[in-house]
């Protein structure tokens, strides 16, 4: 009879111990938002060059669909970037003008790199992503997905109205979604990432094929 009180007496120390641990746990897992910038930001401060492949859906409001390509990215700093997609379309960054060459129109567009978040080039934005602060104010949607944030351009006039990514624990941006002013959505999924290799530097330049029309902007 004298072990029941013992017993009870330990029940409350328990489960004192318990919600205390469980409550750590939770406030442990709600990673503040500027810690997941900084992690983000230390991650690609440290990225000189990367490979990646892309799978690219964009939602076309005005028509009411959607568009999905398939390509692959190559990253290297400072502002070099393009993307080869399997359909024949071609967009090279170079840190000086961006080129947007089409196959199936046989054309060649060409703009001064004036403003990456101008020119609705959604992968671009990996050569910044060491720079989120300086460009945008962030919010953290769901604190227990605290890997997903939103980034508000603080540019007046910005093309995108909002940015979403989606980052591993390390760091690593795994996916990107632009929302335009138009309504319109750009969804970019990165996979077989590998950074820090070996890049050639003709592997960022592109020749038009003979006929092609050029246009400049």
């Amino acid at each position: 009879m004298k072990i029941i009180p013992r017993v009870m007496k330990l029940v409350p120390t328990f489960l004192a111990g318990f919600f205390l641990f469980a409550f750590a746990g939770s406030s442990a897992y709600a990673q503040p938002v500027g810690d997941i910038i900084s992690l983000v930001e230390n991650h690609y401060g440290g990225v000189k060059t990367m490979t990646a492949q892309v799978v690219q859906k964009n939602f076309l409001r005005s028509m009411d669909k959607t568009q999905q390509f398939e390509g692959t990215l190559w990253i290297k700093k400072p502002g070099k970037l393009p993307i080869d997609y399997t359909n024949g379309q071609v967009i090279l960054v170079d840190g000086k003008s961006a080129l947007f060459y089409s196959r199936k129109s046989e054309q060649m567009i060409k703009k001064t790199f004036a403003d990456v978040q101008q020119m609705n080039i959604p992968v671009a934005f990996l050569l910044g992503a060491a720079h989120i602060r300086d460009d945008f104010d962030v919010l953290q949607p769901d604190p227990k997905s605290p890997r997903f944030l939103e980034l508000l351009p603080r540019k007046p006039g910005a093309a995108m109205k909002k940015l979403v990514l989606t980052a591993d624990e390390n760091g690593r941006i795994t996916a990107l979604t632009i929302f335009d002013r138009s309504g319109n959505t750009t969804e970019i999924t990165l996979s077989e990432v590998n950074e820090g290799v070996v890049l050639d530097d003709k592997q960022f330049s592109f020749k038009a094929p003979k006929g092609t029309e050029v246009i400049e902007e």
